[in-house]
């Protein structure tokens, strides 16, 4: 089977080199404002450049940080910007199409040093972050670097397991494994507020899914942290997604439609009439499999339906700030029959759906000439429900209900930050975050042993989470670089309070040669469901065992190491220690029952926070950023994770991978180009590799004799084989006066490994069955931007 699509892939390549060449042939606008990154004020008189044209392009910025540089060569650009009194920025490997205008918003950073000249510095080239309080473990996520990442489909959460530390499923989720922590510890936040998990199909307390809810057209340039988080985040311990979204075209109207394997989608976006720097942003998107079975065209159990929209709506008032209204939504559904191997015999079908949503308003606005403040106040919901029905003997009817759950969540919160800067060496930030959570959850299931349903969760109510921190940044000179702070996170729930200090350094000895160092405590609350499971005791009477449970915590610890071994390729070295303490274990001096070795989900099982344990290991990566058409990454790292339950005895974390490492690069050729079109070609490929998880042996006597699985022991001392995967990226675009054409297919597993991830018991065959890695995925889209 793979075999087809690899000589398809390789066809496509080939006939489009016959032509290549180096004409150009559409020109576009690149525009946008130049502001202050503490203030937020538009600087007057910055002079923006396109480097390397001839003749030189440039403008200067008007009175409201504004600029234009029309007549742009579509291509790859790169921008300098410079400002007196303000450091020079390098916007590198700008793409510019001929479909759309290049609206950047540029942020610069005040000097610390005396008036004159300086060397240009490229942060976009290095992928370094906004935000500036945050020294160690952080990379940017640019849309356009994870649109040709291979196997990243477009996803951000895919395209980061290429970053050292960072483990992806090989089942098929986004989900994510950092230093080997459980993905429930990642944070996801959009527009600086939390949201609840952004992916269709999933499972309630998971943080990941087959298939993001935040369209890639939607998204800007956003931000991936791995550790020794900076003191804004807080109710995290694992890793933060902080996302945002792009605003519209507030100039022109255009449009993008999108059209493959994974969905059907319509971007629009435009000015607001009468509104000066007004825009509007809108986004929807349908399943195309679901299109398909709704035509006829496919008919088959299972097909996968999902919806998802999103919309931004950015009002700027004179004299008032800028507002921005934002929401993003999805729902999914799947319905499935098990009819076995024949296909003849019903034994179970299932009804599984979930949704989440969050709807906000932003407000940004500067205060005197040093301050500006940054509100958002949102409303989210999410929620799943499932119907499992089973047969009660192979192909009788009717079915009996076996499980039924009903989850559902609302959350109202808001946040405020001020951000001030004292003069250029010391800057404070400080903020609130509240919010208000009510929740209806139900959710039983039939016992094996006595065959009567029983109800582990039937709860409604609310809770509340109270958070604040500031945080104060000291740029000594241009060498030293300290930022400190601390986090409080109060839970309502049951009283639980987290005092987190947090301090980073950054020391840049040379230029292109620097060390950082973090170190910061870190806690988070557990899912509801956890807290509000239930359980019947001996003498009849309902409880909840966990309804006390405190905080998840941890202490992290980052040094590393950057070095640049030319001007477009970068080392860098991270070693990382993580504390982990008041882990949540059962209540049981003979368990090793961890509840970080889940990856959503709940469980009945009494616990307590006296579990301790630790993640340690060493990342090393080498990167070529994108320039003169080629880039590439190698990444690789060595960690250990374990933890001691009750029972006193060390064991091997689920997520204790051990070594996990990745190359990827990617080519792009610009082809024969004729008047008024431009051609080009991108092929890139990414090879990874992955330790296997650990796991519980299943006790197949055992099993045979209950009729269902049942664990063996020693407890987690199987360790899964290594994953490897190759995936492959090929697109086209092809570019007219005013709109332009994208083909583009990106085929995961190209090579169809089918390495056992994970392992059941099937009862129907009294064996023990593996659950393979995700197999051979060719996933095509078509792109009409106009």
């Amino acid at each position: 089977m793979k075999f087809p699509t690899l000589h398809l892939v390789l066809s496509i390549i080939a006939i489009c080199l016959i032509h290549v060449a180096q004409a150009q042939g559409n020109s576009q606008t690149v525009r946008g404002t130049v502001i202050d990154d503490d203030t937020r004020i538009p600087l007057i008189g910055a002079t923006v450049i396109i480097l390397g044209s001839d003749p030189l392009k440039g403008s200067t910025t008007d009175p409201d940080g504004r600029f234009v540089i029309t007549d742009v060569p579509t291509g790859r650009v790169d921008l300098q910007v410079r400002m007196l009194g303000y450091e020079p920025q390098l916007l590198a490997n700008n793409l510019i199409t001929s479909a759309k205008e290049s609206v950047l918003e540029i942020r610069m950073m005040e000097s610390v040093t005396e008036l004159g000249e300086f060397e240009v510095k490229a942060p976009e080239r290095k992928g370094e972050v906004m935000n500036d309080m945050a020294l160690v473990s952080a990379r940017r996520i640019s849309v356009e670097e994870t649109s040709r990442i291979a196997g990243g489909i477009n996803d951000p959460a895919r395209m980061v397991s290429a970053f050292p530390g960072v483990a992806g499923d090989p089942a098929g989720d986004n989900t994510i494994v950092v230093r080997g922590n459980s993905p429930k510890g990642v944070l996801w936040r959009l527009e600086g507020v939390e949201i609840p998990n952004p992916n269709h199909f999933a499972d309630d307390g998971a943080t990941g899914g087959p298939i993001n809810v935040l369209n890639s057209d939607m998204i800007d340039d956003s931000e991936f942290y791995t550790g020794a988080f900076g003191a804004e985040y807080g109710n995290v311990y694992s890793a933060v997604f902080d996302m945002k979204l792009r605003h519209g075209n507030d100039r022109e109207r255009e449009y993008t439609l999108k059209a493959g394997v994974l969905g059907t989608d319509l971007t629009a976006e435009g000015p607001i009439p009468g509104l000066e720097g007004g825009s509007y942003l809108a986004n929807y998107r349908y399943s195309s499999l679901a299109l398909l079975d709704q035509a006829g065209i496919v008919d088959f159990q299972g097909v996968p339906k999902y919806t998802d929209a999103a919309f931004n709506i950015k009002l700027p008032m004179r004299g008032a700030g800028t507002f921005s209204v934002f929401g993003v939504g999805g729902k999914s559904n799947i319905q499935q029959e098990d009819k076995g191997y024949t296909g003849d015999t019903l034994f179970s079908n299932s009804d599984f759906g979930s949704r989440m949503g969050v709807v906000g308003l932003t407000h940004t606005r500067t205060i005197g000439a040093n301050s500006f403040l940054y509100t958002a106040v949102s409303m989210s919901g999410n929620g799943s429900s499932t119907d499992y029905y089973e047969a009660a003997s192979p192909g009788e009817s009717p079915v009996e209900l076996w499980h039924q759950d009903d989850l559902a969540k609302w959350t109202l919160r808001a946040t405020s930050t001020l951000n001030t800067r004292i003069n250029a060496n010391h800057k404070l930030r400080s903020g609130l975050i509240i919010s208000s959570e009510r929740f209806r959850m139900n959710s039983a299931s039939r016992d094996r042993d006595t065959e009567l349903m029983e109800t582990t969760l039937d709860q409604s109510g609310n809770a509340a989470t109270f958070q604040a921190y500031t945080s104060w940044k000291w740029r000594w000179n241009e060498q030293w670089t300290m930022t400190n702070g601390v986090h409080i996170l109060y839970y309502g729930l049951n009283d639980a309070v987290s005092v987190e200090p947090r301090v980073a350094l950054r020391y840049q000895v040379a230029p292109g040669r620097a060390f950082t160092f973090g170190a910061g405590l870190h806690s988070k609350t557990e899912a509801l469901m956890t807290y509000m499971a239930q359980d019947v005791d001996a003498q009849g009477n309902v409880f909840q065992p966990n309804r006390d449970l405190g905080l998840t915590r941890a202490a992290h610890a980052v040094l590393g190491f950057e070095q640049f071994l030319t001007e477009d390729i970068q080392l860098k070295a991270e070693a990382f220690y993580q504390y982990l303490y008041d882990q949540p274990v059962e209540n049981d001096p003979n368990s090793a029952f961890n509840l970080s070795n889940m990856t959503g989900w709940f469980t009945t099982k009494p616990l307590v926070n006296a579990g301790v344990g630790y993640n340690t290991g060493v990342e090393l990566g080498v990167e070529r950023f994108f320039t003169r058409g080629y880039h590439f990454l190698v990444t690789g790292s060595v960690s250990s994770a374990r933890y001691k339950a009750l029972n006193g005895t060390w064991y091997d974390s689920r997520f204790n991978l051990g070594t996990i490492a990745n190359v990827l690069a990617g080519k792009e050729w610009e082809l024969d180009s004729s008047e008024g079109k431009d051609r080009t070609l991108m092929v890139g490929f990414r090879y990874s590799m992955q330790g296997g998880q650990y796991s519980t042996p299943i006790d197949l006597d055992a099993s045979l004799d209950a009729g269902y699985e049942k664990e063996g022991s020693p407890a987690w001392s199987d360790k899964g084989e290594a994953i490897h995967k190759l995936d492959l990226v090929v697109s086209y675009r092809l570019g007219r006066v005013k709109a332009s054409h994208e083909f583009k297919i990106d085929v995961q597993n190209v090579m169809n490994a089918q390495t056992a991830v994970y392992h059941y018991f099937d009862p129907r065959t009294e064996t023990i069955q593996d659950i393979p890695q995700l197999a051979l995925l060719p996933v095509l889209q078509y792109t009409l931007r106009f």
